[in-house]
């Protein structure tokens, strides 16, 4: 019979060509369109909009595949699938790559934005691309977002509107998170401590005729010192209860006060409490309402001294130990490992954080902490336990939310302020979106005081203020309320673990605020992809493999199974041994349509009576049946690992390996037509029904299956727009023909694997096959003795009970 597929599957081709029609207008018409006004049952999936650094990392490359499987799956059980995309645009590397990598000043601040811009356009044409080569499949068309265009501007500036109408955002001085790489304000869920090798040093205090011991690892921020602490269990320091102790250098008198927060087997037992040096320092100060003392500057540099200013934070830390060191007031350092507060949002910074007293604008978070926890217990979590991360995070939580942000890309806080009372003043809705930094205020005069000292304010929104309103944006809540009532909450958001406590808490947050609903009936959850090594990828560790490298060798649909192979919320190393089974796995399924396309090609599906069944039919339709029950309720479960390893499991080993080896000669010499039409039937059957079950996971693959043996069948354009396969589609088969059925397929391996190790041909008659085995497996072979003879070629088949199954072989 001619051959008339090639033998080896070309992913890159397959690939390239069903992307091409996957964007067309009439497949994403029948296929990938949301339809607003359709009545099948809407799945809204929540996705993460990628920072747009230009480069698809492998994360990136996770998320897709997740989201794009999911809408894939629930399209085909009948769902109106809302898949969007959008673009976290705005924000400092962005700024950054303009300044240092395009040489743009700040200087000119429109200028620059518009560089900004400019450059993140280019990002995400390049990152855009590679997900389209993922095989990801979002409506592009209808729900592709950028948190930088205006329009969305004006949505985040409404809610912020809205909050400030219901006393919710306020200004304030207060000390903040800063980065002095950055320079700028941080937000707790930005902040993380790393561990980090230091000095702890012995500094020598006065009280009175005394001298007292104290140990800290910023000798820099004794200027800011302005009081002692001990425990007050600790007997120590009995003594010096009421008294007053003099800071070394600066010879400045400052209280001993009793905390249990001490901790008295740290150092000697006796602190500093300065401001700022830890958010301890904090909550001291504002318990005892201490004095404050800024002696550091936005670009951590020291200031108020003297002596010391414009020393960074190291220099000055050195110097003022050797200045203390040639007083005799520093008795000893020893070396420590310590957890150091640091910008760990930012992998490219993580840079120790400093505390500056600023004001800053802030939303109410904290009194709303309760309402959030609550609302996410009424979600379903996968996996369950992220749930506690959610919980640990908010009950840490300790200061309102800094929303300010001192950068140039952003979008503009939406107030003015009268520099007189401190008024502030809001504009009219229907003129969002508006720059304070730029456009006049509203009014010319203060509508408290009268005064015409009016200023914008020059601060942009946190990044997490834009993205924590995607529910909002992609239900239509702000453009198309009809649409919003009837598909929000999201159906699902997913996400990393690592941005629980930042994208989806303030996510929660402000969808509670603005709408009283929580914004997504579940959460999937999905853990890092690690180097090969199974440490975080890091270009400086060498480690970091890029999709792209992957797509090139290997195809996405190898990728896909690789990725998909991972159990959800944990982190893993990426291993290329994956892949490469994935593209086997590939050549398996092509290779097994490359056998049945000759019979399959003008085939016509008719039902047949299950009497009618070779027991080996009977037999896989069995093991398919359970398959689907299985790989079905995987995909309901998101156990999407599960899904393909059960998925691979019975295709290549029972479908591949025992029933089309097994089938061979009912093909090419039939004993009768029946048992030919039986054969096709099942062939077709088990085929058609995996293909369905392999396509949420290889798209591409089973689209091009399905235009070579399946679409004159079906109305439908592609696979991704047919009905997942029920298992009324399958003959239900008889417990114990199933169970003679694996007993005779267990007799045919048996014999098979002794014809390779003898090196004998499979297709190589024999004369004699002598086998042992269980009595089920013996009464299989006796009772299907043609049938083994003429799959295995063997001229006499003689078997006898035995414990163990063994094979003898006479050529």
């Amino acid at each position: 019979m001619e051959e008339t597929l090639p033998k080896l599957y070309d992913p890159k081709s397959v690939e390239e060509k069903w992307q091409r029609y996957w964007l067309s207008e009439e497949v994403y018409k029948q296929v990938y369109r949301f339809d607003k006004d359709s009545n099948k049952p809407p799945f809204v999936i929540d996705t993460p909009p990628p920072f747009t650094s230009g480069e698809l990392h492998m994360g990136h490359a996770y998320w897709n595949i997740l989201n794009d499987v999911i809408a894939r799956y629930k399209r085909m059980r009948g769902f109106n699938v809302l898949l969007p995309q959008g673009w976290d645009c705005q924000g400092l590397p962005t700024e950054l790559k303009v300044q240092y990598v395009w040489k743009i000043p700040k200087d000119d601040p429109e200028r620059f934005r518009a560089k900004c811009v400019e450059w993140t356009e280019l990002m995400i044409s390049r990152m855009k691309e590679m997900m389209i080569k993922l095989g990801y499949r979002p409506d592009w068309e209808q729900f592709e977002y950028r948190t930088m265009d205006k329009w969305y501007w004006a949505c985040v500036q409404k809610t912020l509107l809205n909050l400030f109408k219901r006393g919710l955002i306020y200004q304030k001085e207060f000390p903040v998170h800063w980065c002095p790489k950055c320079g700028t304000a941080l937000a707790q869920a930005e902040l993380g401590y790393v561990e980090k090798e230091g000095l702890l040093y012995y500094v020598v205090f006065q009280v009175e005729d005394k001298r007292v011991e104290v140990a800290t690892t910023r000798p820099e921020l004794i200027p800011a010192c302005q009081a002692l602490a001990y425990n007050p269990g600790d007997e120590r320091y009995a003594w010096l209860v009421g008294k007053k102790a003099k800071i070394p250098i600066f010879e400045r008198e400052v209280p001993i006060l009793q905390d249990d927060a001490v901790d008295p087997s740290f150092g000697t037992g006796l602190v500093m409490i300065c401001t700022y040096g830890d958010e301890q320092d904090i909550r001291w100060q504002q318990r005892y309402n201490l004095p404050i003392t800024q002696v550091l500057d936005e670009n951590g540099r020291i200031v108020g001294t003297g002596r010391y200013d414009g020393l960074s934070v190291e220099e000055a830390r050195k110097a003022i130990a050797e200045d203390l060191r040639k007083m005799g007031l520093l008795t000893r350092t020893e070396k420590i490992r310590h957890r150091v507060l640091c910008h760990t949002e930012r992998a490219d910074c993580m840079t120790p954080i400093e505390f500056l007293v600023r004001k800053q604008w802030f939303i109410k978070s904290m009194e709303f902490k309760e309402q959030v926890y609550e609302k996410c217990r009424e979600m379903v979590w996968v996996p369950e336990y992220m749930l506690q991360r959610l919980a640990d995070w908010v009950n840490s939580i300790e200061w309102d939310w800094v929303i300010s942000r001192e950068r140039a890309f952003g979008t503009p806080i939406p107030f003015w302020y009268c520099l007189d009372c401190g008024f502030v003043i809001c504009p009219d809705e229907d003129k969002l979106p508006v720059d304070p930094r730029k456009d006049p205020p509203p009014v010319s005069r203060c509508p408290a005081c009268g005064s015409t000292r009016i200023e914008g304010v020059k601060y942009v929104c946190d990044c997490w203020v834009d993205s924590s309103i995607t529910p909002l944006i992609v239900t239509g809540y702000f453009t198309d309320r009809k649409m919003f009532e009837k598909i929000y909450p999201a159906a699902i958001r997913q996400q990393g673990h690592d941005i629980i406590r930042t994208w989806l808490y303030y996510t929660v947050l402000r969808c509670l605020l603005e709408t009283g609903e929580k914004p997504f009936q579940g959460v999937l959850i999905n853990g890092h992809i690690l180097g090969p090594d199974g440490l975080k990828m890091s270009k400086s560790r060498g480690n970091v493999v890029m999709p792209e490298e992957g797509l090139s060798k290997y195809g996405a649909d190898a990728m896909r199974q690789a990725l998909l192979s991972l159990t959800l919320g944990s982190d893993f190393p990426f291993k290329w041994e994956v892949v490469r089974y994935g593209k086997s796995f590939l050549q398996k399924v092509w290779s097994s349509t490359r056998f049945v396309y000759p019979f399959l090609k003008d085939y016509n599906m008719v039902d047949i009576n299950v009497e009618d069944l070779n027991i080996l039919d009977k037999w896989i339709l069995a093991k398919l049946r359970h398959a689907l029950r299985e790989v079905t309720e995987a995909y309901d479960k998101y156990d999407f690992h599960i899904a393909i390893d059960r998925i691979q499991r019975f295709y290549w080993l029972d479908f591949c390996d025992q029933y089309i080896e097994g089938v061979k000669h009912r093909l090419y010499m039939p004993s009768n037509e029946a048992s030919r039409k039986a054969a096709l039937y099942t062939l077709y059957k088990v085929l058609w029904v995996s293909m369905r079950m392999l396509a949420p996971i290889c798209p591409h693959i089973t689209e091009e299956i399905y235009h070579l043996l399946f679409r004159k069948h079906n109305q439908e354009l592609s696979i991704h727009g047919v009905r997942w396969p029920s298992l009324d589609e399958i003959p239900e088969i008889g417990v114990e023909d199933e169970k003679v059925g694996e007993a005779l397929v267990k007799a045919i391996a048996a014999i098979r694997a002794e014809k390779v190790r003898k090196r004998i041909a499979l297709s190589r008659e024999v004369k004699k096959v002598k086998i042992k085995g269980a009595k089920e497996v013996i009464e299989a072979v006796k009772g299907f003795v043609d049938e083994v003879r003429k799959i295995l070629h063997i001229k006499v088949i003689e078997a006898e009970e035995a414990e163990n199954i063994a094979v003898e072989i006479e050529e």
